[in-house]
């Protein structure tokens, strides 16, 4: 079975189209307790100025807030790294995966890729317009992904949706290389650094095949 690795690499949009997307800010929903007036009133105002920059903290994992900024993918060579316009890099994405799913030999691998990186590629080509084939998502109103896809984040699981495990940790502990670095601040570093970026999005594709690679080779022992 050929193992091809994918990773996404996302980041927040501007502040001012999160600001346009963004629900009010709702006093109401302020917890003021017992204080008096005067700090309640404080403490409301705390709060609306917090509103949007709250959002922003983590809108690289809402995919109403976040936009994909890069994806790795890599199969039998060298590491293929998909940034520019986010149509374009969707539409490429889904049709690579496509072209593979056809030829029926090849199954798409990545760390959480159920939890986070599929849900969002899917949310956000929906957003920008982009057709994802009804072969590679799962049926409308369905909950399951085809088994094209391979999360070794479930394997890790076992059937315990409590047991969770960082892409790191999981390399790490079977003897393999780990990140050089965090996703977290991917989008500052996208910014700044493109090439520093897309050096760390190369590593983490490589340690996902190998650790891909190692998940697959021991669930088809006999």
């Amino acid at each position: 079975m050929k193992i091809v690795a994918f990773d996404i690499e996302t980041g927040p949009l501007s502040e001012e189209r999160i600001r346009k997307i963004a629900p009010a800010f709702k006093e109401s929903g302020v917890k003021t307790g017992n204080l008096g007036l005067e700090k309640q009133l404080e403490k409301i105002a705390l709060e609306k100025t917090k509103h949007i920059s709250n959002i922003v903290s983590s809108a690289a994992l809402n995919a109403e807030y976040g936009e994909v900024l890069a994806i790795g993918i890599l199969g039998d060579d060298i590491p293929t790294i998909l940034t520019g316009d986010e149509s374009d890099i969707l539409a490429k994405f889904w049709d690579m995966a496509l072209k593979d799913f056809q030829h029926g030999v090849t199954t798409w691998a990545g760390h959480n890729v159920l939890g986070f990186d599929l849900p969002f590629l899917l949310r956000r080509s929906v957003i920008v317009g982009v057709s994802v084939p009804s072969f590679l998502r799962p049926k409308l109103g369905g909950r399951y992904w085809p088994d094209f896809w391979l999360d070794t984040m479930e394997v890790w699981k076992a059937g315990d949706y409590r047991a969770t495990i960082s892409l790191d940790r999981f390399c790490k502990a079977s003897g393999l290389e780990g990140k050089n670095g965090s996703g977290e601040f991917f989008g500052k570093l996208f910014k700044e650094d493109k090439l520093q970026a897309i050096e760390y999005l190369e590593n983490d594709i490589k340690i996902t095949k190998a650790l891909a690679d190692r998940v697959v080779a021991c669930l088809c022992m006999n």
